[in-house]
């Protein structure tokens, strides 16, 4: 498993080379794709973090704060986290299987057609694993309203399932 802040950076760098621009909800949104089809064609998590409902889709909490003041505007920085050995603030770098890069560079190649908010309601499907966070009327509480692995899994499992038989 990586840190999305990495896998953010990755696809950041492979965004530029192709000439598309990335905003921080665009990014988010696309961490989600690829950990979500990571998931289901793999059965193992891409990232580490966790991923929370907010309103305009799943969020992972460390890569907004990362981008966040570049607000609706394309990244033009990379996300940092902390080197522990040195205390250094460093670029999240990590290297990626080639299965992985496969993964992730298929996800931007097929979504980078979709705006940020298409993304997002493309992100809000009826039934979906962020609809069934925010929009839960069990009367349950969820800390930090978690979409978790389990949900996106099926989610996206159930995907596959559909596109193979039409």
């Amino acid at each position: 498993m990586h840190d999305a802040r990495q896998v953010a950076n990755f696809l950041l760098d492979y965004a530029e080379e192709r000439g598309i621009a990335l905003t921080n909800m665009a990014v988010l949104k696309h961490i989600y794709f690829a950990h979500g089809w990571h998931l289901a064609t793999c059965s193992q998590p891409l990232i580490s973090n966790r991923i929370e409902a907010w309103e305009h889709g799943p969020v992972i909490r460390s890569v907004y704060d990362c981008f966040k003041a570049f607000g609706s505007a394309a990244i033009t920085s990379r996300a940092t986290t902390i080197d522990w050995e040195t205390g250094e603030v460093v670029e999240a770098r990590a290297t990626f299987s080639g299965e992985t890069q496969a993964l992730l560079h298929w996800t931007l190649n097929y979504y980078a057609g979709y705006g940020a908010f298409e993304l997002s309601a493309i992100t809000h499907e009826a039934d979906g694993p962020w609809d069934r966070v925010w929009n839960a009327r069990d009367g349950k509480v969820r800390l930090n309203m978690e979409i978790s692995n389990k949900a996106i899994q099926d989610h996206f499992v159930h995907q596959l399932k559909t596109a193979s038989v039409q």
